[in-house]
């Protein structure tokens, strides 16, 4: 079927729905709250399932001409503050890494978006066949639906992370009591890192003294990194979880990527998910004969798989940074790291 619809927010779920409603004939409106996209942001990871949906919503060249693949690193791995290599693992070609803002620009190309345009919440938008609520975790969409018991809620911990100019001898993540932090590549010739600890709230600024403070004498790489972090370029925020929904749809209301299923960063799953999202509801809205069909549709494919994503990446992070139990936790993945290294070992004979 066809119709109209209007979708509030352009951010990544936004954007891909669009590009995929329009693909299946459909009259789409954006609206953005927001002045203008971002032209700030730190790099994405695309996996397999996202990058096939950009290949279906027409931006996977583009993407892949932007994007730069994860290459082999013998240092890349999971470590304990002191350096003791846990897992060592090996990159590779599966991963597609990516700056968000140059991500947004690439899904935006063609898609008509009215910027500055606050919506007060689904009832106010008038004229549309299908509301597509992509207004990220703090959705206004999903209260006005489903009601203040489905507000966004916290996971005790706070998180920094930024771009730093320059590759970094080290890649992977170092998991401490409470604590964690990760780097990885963001391109030749940058750096992504990522820090994360328990806490009750997000700390006020100045960030890069106390990110030195607490990870400068880590011997896995983050005094390195932070030695070219500067305070602008650190974002700073509370780790927040959706609760689990009864349903991704209500009536012509439907709620994708962060509004539907925001998640801990811990799988760096967020804007993958966001993407198979938009592909998803637009399929399902092209192939049905109703409204009503085609949201189900997209909630049978979607909310069971994203809903337990979201427990398996909350699972994580309480793993990585368990007060309690994490010299067994080691061993128990120091071990897992052998028995792997071994394997590894007998398929290259």
């Amino acid at each position: 079927m066809r119709g109209r619809a209007t979708i509030i927010g352009a951010g990544v779920a936004g954007l891909a729905t669009a590009r995929a409603l329009a693909l299946e004939g459909w009259d789409v409106d954006v609206r953005e709250s927001a002045p203008a996209l971002p032209g700030t942001g730190t790099v994405l990871g695309l996996w397999p399932a996202a990058l096939e949906a950009l290949e279906a919503i027409g931006a996977g060249p583009a993407v892949r001409g932007s994007g730069v693949r994860v290459e082999a690193a013998a240092t890349t791995g999971l470590r304990t503050p002191a350096g003791k290599t846990l897992i060592a693992t090996n990159g590779g070609g599966k991963l597609l890494l990516i700056r968000r803002p140059l991500l947004l620009e690439i899904l935006a190309d063609g898609v008509d978006v009215t910027f500055g345009a606050e919506v007060a919440g689904p009832r106010a938008v008038d004229g549309a066949d299908v509301v597509i609520g992509a207004d990220g975790t703090n959705s206004r969409t999903r209260l006005a639906v489903f009601g203040g018991q489905y507000a966004a809620r916290s996971l005790g911990a706070v998180a920094w992370r930024g771009t730093v100019e320059g590759a970094a001898r080290s890649h992977g993540e170092t998991w401490a009591p409470g604590a964690l932090f990760g780097i990885s590549p963001a391109g030749p010739d940058a750096t992504n890192w990522y820090a994360c600890l328990s806490a009750g709230q997000p700390f006020d600024p100045p960030h890069l003294q106390h990110l030195r403070d607490v990870f400068g004498s880590w011997r896995t790489g983050p005094a390195e990194v932070l030695k070219r972090v500067t305070e602008a370029g650190i974002l700073h925020h509370e780790l927040l979880e959706v609760p689990r929904l009864p349903s991704y749809s209500c009536g012509r209301v439907v709620l994708v990527g962060d509004a539907a299923h925001s998640m801990a960063p811990f799988l760096g799953r967020g804007a993958c998910e966001a993407l198979v999202d938009g592909v998803a509801l637009g399929r399902s809205l092209g192939a049905s004969a109703s409204v009503a069909d085609g949201l189900a549709g997209y909630d049978r494919a979607r909310r069971a798989r994203t809903q337990r994503l979201v427990g398996i990446s909350r699972l994580v992070g309480r793993t990585a940074m368990m007060p309690r139990g994490f010299r067994e936790r080691n061993a128990v993945l120091q071990a897992a790291g052998a028995v792997m290294g071994a394997a590894g070992s007998l398929k290259r004979r």
